[in-house]
Parts: C-alpha cells; structure tokens; sequence
C-alpha cells in the first residue's frame, strides 16, 4: 500500500521537480554483518522516514544502545540525522494503526510521545486513511523537500538510554564554542560526555586538548576506545578508528610523536569501508601521521600523508577539508624553508575559507599566514593575521592556540621594533603556557619575553 502511495503521488506529479524513492531494509542485500547497522546505512542516506506501528513492537538488534526493536533503532537513528545539519534527513512521520490489542511497548512508546510533546503522530483508522495521511505528508515534503532545518527531538529509549539529549547537548555544546561561548559549550559537552556514546566522549576530549588539559583528555579518549569496542560497529569500523586516533593526538601533543606514529598506523586499518564517513575518518588520521612525522623530522613521509589526504577531500568536494590538507602541506613547506610553496598552499587554504563560517581551521590558517609573511619580511601585514587568530582562539577557548597566536605576535612586533607591545603579547603567551603546564611553550615564552625586554 505504502509503495503504491508512493507511485500514484510520483504520477500525479510527472511535470514536478520532485519525485520520491522507496527505500527499505530489502534494498541492503546480506551481509556479515549486524543485521540493523546495515539497514540504518540506508537511513542515512535518506531524506525523509516512515514508521507505522500496529500490534507489535519488534524484537531486539543486539545494538550497545540497548533498543529493543529494530524500528525503534531505526526510529532514533533517523532522529540522530535530523538533528545534523550535514545529513540530508529532514523529517521523521511516525504513525499508530488503531489496534484493540497493541504491545505494551508499543503503547508506552506513544503515551511517551503525548507526555513530552515531542512531536506529532498520526492515528491511522485502517489502510485507506493511512494512504490519505501519507499522500497528504508527501504533499508537504515535495513542497519543502530543498530545505534542511536540523531539528532536535526530546525521546528516550525504551531502556532509559538519552541518546538524542546526548546528541543535542553535544551539538549545541559545539556551536556554543563556535559563537564564542566557550565555557557554556565546553559545559555542554561534559553533560553529553557523561550520558552519551563515543561521538560525544571525543568532542569533550578533543575540547579538553584544546583548553590545554591533556592528562584529562586522555582519559576521556580512553573511555571512548573502551565503549566503541562494545558498540555494534565493533573494533573495525571508522568510530572505533577514530577513538584511537584522537588519543594518538593527544599523545602527539604530550610530545610523544614515535608512539602517536605507531598508534595511528594501527588505527588507519581500522577503517575498512568506503562511504564518506569512513574517508572522512582516514583523512583525519593521515592528518595526525603527517604531523607525528613532522615532529621527527620525517618531512617526505610527512608529505606523502598529506597528500593522499589532500587527494582524497578533493575527490569529496569539501572546502573545509580540502583548506586543512593545504594548511598541513603550508606547514610542511615552512619547515623545509620553501616560502614560496607554503604562501601558495597557504593563499589557497584561505581562498577555500572564504564563504565557510569561522571555525577552528581559519585560526590554524590565519596564524600560518602570519608566520609565512614574517619569514618573508612582512611583519606589519602578518600581525594582522595574527590578531585574526588571537580572536579566534579566544572564541572558540583554545587555549593552546592563543598562546601560539600570541608567541607570533610577539615576534612580529620586535621585528616591527614595537617592543612595548612584544613584551606584553610575550607575557600573555607565558602566562597561558604556565597555565596549561606546556613546558616548551614556556621555554620559547620567556625567550622572546627576555628579547622584547632587551629591545632585540
């Protein structure tokens, strides 16, 4: 009935720009592999999603989230999307067939929806009023099917799990950060950290190594490697890749790079699938063996990783992406002295950024362009640059950024003979280093403080 709804509405709208394809869990052929996180692939994939429930509730699908049916899995899963502005889903129906004698799970489910006020259902009497009310869905999604409104959904599982309060928290924690609320974002990313899965323990870490808290950071990564090993990807796929990565960066940071190295080159063999989420995994960890290498000076290994990375994001059209592979290459050119290189990686880098909302990237991008126009004699014009990234550290509370933006604008006033100011950007740049127990930063710190100091 559902498919031939479907087809009828396709036919009535044959001049339309619009048309719709069914897709269910018959359209993923078998696999060895848990049965549902196939099927939910495919929801991710999708635009729009269609539950009806009638007597039965289903049966369990052996997910770490404890869902005890496979439609209510796929119910949440498709939440999860809706909640993410990068995915194409931007509608959840759900719908009751009138039942003298459904399952209590069933009704537990509804009363639930009713008492939150989460979102709308529909009571569908028999068949033929369950193909108006889908026809008439399909009429509102046809008229707004271009636009993607990421919308967050208050349900809890059937197990008590808060998945979707998780996601939220975590999201919005995000772009608290982004819009310059550090500590509410990082707030919210420690609740969501606290009752949510692997995807929300890295984003408190990854914030924790940026606020320069690393022993913590670690912690937290550890926590996501041990939950992603009981989740229902299992150990090889792109989540559990990526928990080991981000500890392997931590342990970069913590200037330990010959064992980052040895963790990343095991954690890349992890990622065995080739959707974009899993390219978008691998890039991240060529990133990270690109920049170990760097730290032991292995610069041709360096930028061959960074290349392939760089190949890759060009292949998936992703300005953000592509701008970080040119940042890495940039660096890379500065530490072999080549300015001419890095200013054309970094020029580029800084083209692609041009319509992307400020992120961590432009900070990373706009603190190389300042230090690429130092090395080239450019110190007024570099400051600038180098103010743009101060700003933006202190936005998104990267401490460890800010003390680096700092350290640049240091050099580039005693080039500029404006000492007073040196002195002053080398004195915030120690004390955020003393602060965050970054020893060389402490080190490189007082040097240009005792400099400035002496007008050198």
């Amino acid at each position: 009935m559902f498919r031939r709804t479907v087809d009828e509405w396709n036919e009535r709208q044959s001049s339309g720009r619009v048309r719709f394809s069914v897709v269910g869990w018959e359209n993923k052929r078998g696999t060895a592999r848990r049965a549902q996180a196939a099927i939910n692939e495919l929801i991710s994939e999708c635009h729009f999603l269609v539950a009806v429930f009638k007597e039965r509730w289903g049966s369990e699908t052996g997910s770490s989230w404890g869902y005890t049916s496979g439609t209510e899995e796929e119910i949440f899963t498709g939440l999860l999307e809706l909640g993410q502005a990068g995915q194409p889903m931007r509608d959840v129906w759900i719908g009751f067939v009138d039942s003298p004698a459904p399952e209590p799970a069933v009704s537990t489910f509804k009363a639930q929806m009713i008492e939150l006020h989460s979102m709308l259902f529909e009571s569908v009497a028999d068949a033929l009023d369950l193909a108006d009310k889908i026809s008439a869905r399909l009429d509102g999604w046809g008229a707004e099917s271009t636009v993607k409104t990421p919308r967050h959904i208050e349900l809890v599982s059937s197990t008590g799990r808060e998945v979707l309060r998780a996601a939220r928290l975590r999201i919005e924690g995000e772009k608290l950060i982004e819009l310059g609320q550090a500590d509410a974002g990082s707030a919210n990313l420690r609740r969501a950290a606290a009752i949510g899965g692997p995807v929300e323990l890295l984003a408190h870490a990854r914030q924790l190594a940026r606020e320069g808290d690393l022993e913590e950071a670690h912690t937290t990564t550890q926590a996501a490697i041990e939950m992603s090993q009981t989740s229902g990807s299992g150990l090889f796929s792109a989540a559990a890749a990526e928990a080991f990565a981000a500890q392997a960066s931590v342990l970069r940071r913590r200037r330990d790079p010959v064992a980052a190295i040895g963790r990343l080159e095991q954690a890349i063999t992890l990622v065995t699938g080739d959707d974009a989420e899993a390219r978008r995994v691998r890039c991240r960890i060529l990133d990270e063996i690109g920049l170990a290498c760097q730290a032991t000076n292995d610069l041709s290994r360096s930028r061959a990783v960074f290349l392939e990375a760089l190949e890759l994001r060009r292949a998936g059209g992703q300005a953000s992406e592509v701008a970080q592979s040119l940042t890495n290459l940039a660096r890379l050119a500065v530490d072999e002295h080549d300015l001419a290189t890095a200013r054309g990686y970094a020029d580029e880098a800084l083209s692609a950024l041009e319509n992307v909302a400020p992120t961590a990237l432009h900070a990373n991008t706009a603190i190389l362009v300042a230090q690429v126009l130092l090395r080239q004699g450019e110190a007024a014009a570099a400051i600038e640059h180098a103010k743009r990234s101060l700003a933006l550290n202190r936005q998104f509370g990267s401490a460890n950024g800010e003390a680096i933006a700092l350290h640049v604008m240091a050099q580039c006033y005693r080039a500029t003979g404006d000492f007073a100011h040196a002195t002053q950007s080398a004195q915030d740049c120690l004390e955020i280093n003393l602060r965050i127990g970054n020893t060389k930063g402490v080190e490189n710190a007082r040097w240009q403080l005792d400099a400035a100091r002496n007008g050198e």
